[in-house]
């Protein structure tokens, strides 16, 4: 699917996103403070965020952050990786993967990391990625 275009999110996107995101993992978008979430996430300037255009709709959304670390290296580290169900099995998730590659490439990273779960280990083992550890999380908005 080689007329799928990659660019930076722009504030136009974000109910498109939030729809994608959605696919992943439900979330109530109507609690969401959309403006302050846009201001949020685009003061950030670690976030790198790109999406997928097809005949005019977003497609495809993801992330990077790019972490300076203590001893000078650079690492990139790759979030919200989420294809459109009607396009999915046409290479846009390794297009989307390839373009924040790149992404890192430019920001002089020395590794790239994600998370996935178990079932779409193949895919990124498919587009470069190895295992190589174990992951561990603590959701602290379950202790409130």
């Amino acid at each position: 699917m080689s007329s799928v275009k990659f660019r930076k999110i722009l504030k136009k996107d974000l109910h498109d996103v939030f729809l994608l995101l959605n696919q992943l993992k439900k979330i109530d978008l109507s609690s969401i403070d959309k403006k302050t979430a846009w201001d949020n996430f685009s003061s950030n300037s670690s976030s790198n965020a790109i999406v997928g255009i097809y005949n005019s709709k977003v497609v495809a959304y993801g992330s990077v952050v790019v972490e300076n670390k203590i001893r000078g290296e650079v690492a990139g580290h790759i979030e919200d990786i989420v294809v459109d169900s009607s396009v999915r099995g046409n290479m846009v998730g390794s297009s989307l993967i390839n373009e924040l590659i790149k992404i890192c490439i430019r920001k002089n990273c020395y590794r790239v990391t994600l998370f996935c779960k178990e079932s779409v280990v193949n895919f990124y083992s498919a587009n470069g990625f190895n295992v190589d550890s174990v992951n561990m999380k603590k959701y602290l908005d379950s202790e409130k």
